[in-house]
């Protein structure tokens, strides 16, 4: 359901406490008194329910849910399991739309009945089993925790109560606060997906830390990661990571989150510290940390820590050294006796504040570095308050990233704060500093990735594709008997499975062809997995004798989830050790099939549901050519797999349609039509880009780029028009596009045509295809924005049966097409 009704539950105007007490250790009592000490008394409404009470904290208690003056927007049940159906039945029908429940349910079956209960009434469920949420700038604590928790800007998500209260007690003793504070316990219906598209457009979160026991739906949580992750960092810390059975779980989340653009961190600390760095990042180009501090020591600390996370620090440049030798600090080549050198800007004990500004100017003139680490031991010869003093405004308005230690006890309290004051993120060690820049470097890769707009790569034709399903039917008939006498998956013979192979473009060895091959160091393997959350993963890993068994792969293989590109399998490739070995003895068109296999095998496994195990070790790649030496793939009835967390490219959406004397394609858009667009956008005429984006641009920056063409299909479509060009290639004739609302009644759409072929009825082919496509979703209605002045547009929504209204922005309209 995401995020309807969501704004009654996080912020009401008025609160019912149903099982409110005044006897102590009542769950309750505990509710009523933090509702009143909180002041939402002074924002909205609190009302106490229990008949056996006529006032609680000076305020009336009601007998019942029928005697309270209106409907309150929040319920918190904090009376017995029996009771809590009826109840919510009967909050639903005054009116109540948000309920939470901190008694703990248990069985499906009761889980079940809350929900039908619910329903009718679009009624939302946080809990059961939550300990409540808070909303600190409303004064809103509708929770038993022990303490309240700050007002600030971070949004905190939990499923685990227990360590909710830890979180606070941590928090509130660094003085860090929070838009809302929620645990979710049982998550039955309100669940991390919803709060993550409620958290992305709230003005009042910077960033949104989540901590995670178990997901349901995957699918859900993902499409509302990657846009949520779009907007403002996204940090999950993982509980009971350590504790899998299965090996492969904990591999598959990490490559979730990777794929989401979000930051996995594994522990309470690391969790506030990602905050600190990215919260209060700057764009940063790279990697190229440089370090200044006044001791050499704390320089071969940093760059021991940078190595355990596989970075150097960036050496000095030579226009950096000349322009400290020019201050008078020179700086020494690296020797045994100071190997940092090179790697440091190591300021003698006694320097004065002028050379600490001096060097400080240097390295933020010095375009090489991309942020810059801060290091200070106490000395006696000039305060620690004295430098930060001078350094911070300088590094405030510098435009680098810069992380700090400031080593010390009482010495070191006034430095702090005022870097702290300044918005440059501070440690307690240099260690727990590197640490900080290794995660916004993860951070930054993740982010690139998840913006990345990948190289075009062939896909698999519609008649091998047709071929494959062929033979899969066949093969399942044919062995139909002997799975429904051993009750298990189908195994497909080295014939079948080299057919099947064959189809997706890899080549299986004959016998005779595997014996020749010998050992080879640098094979690889290449499976599939279904993960009990995550559904279908592409694994990649070493191969040949030594990785018998997927299990066994598990100290150097990465995940992916399917579908995948080149650039999302060269970064599974690029994230083994093997891929260094591979990368000595390949050429690149060997480097390239290799990576072009895992993209085959994620579109096998997105095509074909009955595939339930495919496991291809060794994998050669030689002259360009990919060849498995061994193939073990097995077959099983398509309900046994799980939905692809990510939405493959709706290829069956494709359309070949007759306009203009001749025949034209109108196909969802593709991350591979990056360029094709950006050439379509310079054939617009400035007037039309103006009318379309409500401003003058001549180029599409590479990260909107980027959102245009990288769309998620559960959550947008984008529509373009598209035909052959003479010479090879295709061009983009014209583009609709809407994004979908969570709860899937509104779609806000935006169209442009290429300026040259504007009135042929092109929009009116385009717009229908989309109304369609979202009339089939279920979808109540399309909305848009436009200039008044853009009279096209309004003409194609009234066509199809739509409206234009007043806007309340002057100069602008709304247009509005009911669907259903």
């Amino acid at each position: 359901m995401s995020i309807k009704h969501l704004d009654r539950l996080l912020a009401p105007r008025s609160a019912a406490v149903i099982g409110a007490s005044g006897k102590p250790h009542r769950v309750g009592t505990r509710v009523l008194a933090n509702l009143a000490a909180g002041g939402f008394a002074t924002t909205g409404k609190i009302w106490p329910v229990n008949p056996k009470y006529t006032e609680l904290h000076g305020m009336p208690c009601y007998a019942r849910v029928a005697a309270l003056p209106e409907a309150p927007d929040l319920a918190i049940i904090c009376t017995p399991v029996a009771t809590i159906v009826g109840l919510i039945a009967e909050l639903g029908a005054r009116g109540t739309r948000a309920v939470i429940v901190m008694t703990e349910v248990s069985g499906r079956a009761q889980r079940q009945a809350l929900l039908d209960a619910a329903r009718p009434h679009l009624l939302r469920i946080l809990g059961p089993g939550s300990i409540g949420l808070q909303a600190p700038a409303l004064g809103l604590d509708a929770s038993f925790t022990h303490v309240p928790a700050g007002a600030g800007k971070l949004a905190f998500v939990s499923q685990a109560g227990a360590l909710a209260g830890a979180v606070l007690d941590w928090a509130g003793e660094r003085g860090i606060g929070f838009s809302h504070f929620v645990t979710l316990g049982d998550d039955v219906d309100v669940d991390f997906g919803d709060l993550l598209d409620y958290m992305a457009a709230d003005a009042g979160t910077e960033a949104i830390l989540l901590c995670v026991e178990d997901l349901r739906s995957a699918r859900k949580f993902m499409s509302a990661g990657r846009l949520a992750a779009r907007a403002k960092p996204v940090i999950v810390f993982k509980l009971g990571a350590r504790q899998e059975h299965d090996s492969d779980a904990d591999l598959v989340f990490d490559a979730a989150i990777r794929r989401a653009g979000m930051l996995r961190v594994h522990s309470t600390e690391d969790l506030f510290d990602a905050v600190a760095t990215l919260a209060r990042r700057r764009p940063q180009r790279g990697e190229r940390l440089a370090v200044l501090t006044n001791g050499a020591s704390l320089a071969l600390v940093a760059a021991d820590a940078l190595a355990a996370g596989e970075l150097r620090p960036a050496p000095v440049s030579p226009a950096t050294r000349k322009r400290l030798a020019q201050q008078g600090l020179a700086i020494a080549a690296s020797s045994t006796a100071n190997p940092t050198a090179n790697l440091a800007i190591n300021l003698p004990a006694d320097a004065p504040v002028a050379q600490y500004v001096a060097a400080a100017e240097a390295l933020l003139a010095d375009d090489p570095t991309d942020a810059l680490l801060f290091l200070h031991a106490p000395t006696a010869m000039v305060t620690s308050e004295a430098i930060a003093q001078a350094l911070a405004p300088l590094f405030q308005a510098g435009g680098r990233n810069v992380l700090s230690c400031w080593l010390g006890g009482a010495s070191a309290v006034s430095a702090r704060r005022q870097f702290a004051d300044a918005g440059l993120p501070t440690f307690e060690t240099p260690e727990t500093a590197v640490h900080g820049f290794l995660q916004m470097a993860r951070y930054r890769r993740n982010q690139a990735l998840l913006m990345e707009v990948p190289a075009g790569v062939p896909g698999t034709a519609a008649p091998p594709r047709a071929a494959a399903r062929t033979l899969v039917k066949a093969a399942l008939a044919a062995h139909r008997k002997e799975q429904e006498k051993n009750k298990g998956p189908v195994v497909l013979s080295d014939d079948e499975a080299r057919s099947l192979l064959a189809a997706y473009g890899i080549a299986l060895a004959t016998p005779q062809q595997a014996a020749l091959a010998g050992h080879t160091p640098a094979a690889v393997r290449i499976g599939i997995g279904i993960d009990r959350v995550f559904g279908p993963v592409v694994f990649f890993g070493q191969g040949g004798l030594a990785a018998e068994g997927l299990a066994d792969l598990t100290a150097d293989r990465t995940a992916g989830l399917p579908p995948l590109n080149m650039v999302l399998a060269r970064d599974m490739v690029g994230r083994t050790r093997i891929s260094r070995l591979l990368a000595q003895g390949q050429t690149a068109a060997d480097a390239e099939a290799l990576v072009r296999t895992l993209v085959q095998v994620a579109d096998m496994l997105t095509d074909v549901p009955e595939l339930a195990e495919l496991d291809l070790n060794p994998v050669l790649a030689i002259g360009g050519a990919v060849v498995a030496l061994g193939a073990r793939l097995q077959l099983a009835a398509p309900r046994s797999r799980r939905t692809l967390a990510i939405r493959p490219y709706p290829q069956e959406l494709e359309q070949t349609v007759a306009w203009n004397g001749g025949d034209i394609v109108l196909r969802p858009i593709r991350p591979e039509d990056a360029a094709q667009h950006q050439a379509f956008f310079h054939a617009l005429d400035a007037d039309d880009v103006r009318l379309r984006f409500f401003t003058a641009m001549r180029e599409l920056p590479p990260a909107q780029l980027a959102r245009l063409t990288q769309i998620d299909y559960d959550r947008a479509m984008a529509f373009i028009a598209t035909r052959p060009l003479a010479g090879g290639g295709a061009e983009t004739l014209g583009v609709v596009r809407a994004v979908l609302d969570p709860a899937n009644q509104s779609a806000e759409f935006a169209i442009i045509i290429r300026s040259d072929l504007k009135g042929k009825g092109l929009g009116y082919i385009l717009f229908g295809k989309l109304v369609d496509y979202f009339r089939a979703r279920g979808t109540a209605e399309i909305v848009g924005d436009a200039l008044a002045e853009n009279l096209g547009v309004q003409k194609l929504v009234r066509h199809f049966g739509g409206v234009v209204l007043p806007h309340q922005e002057p100069g602008m309209v709304r247009l509005q097409l009911p669907l259903k």
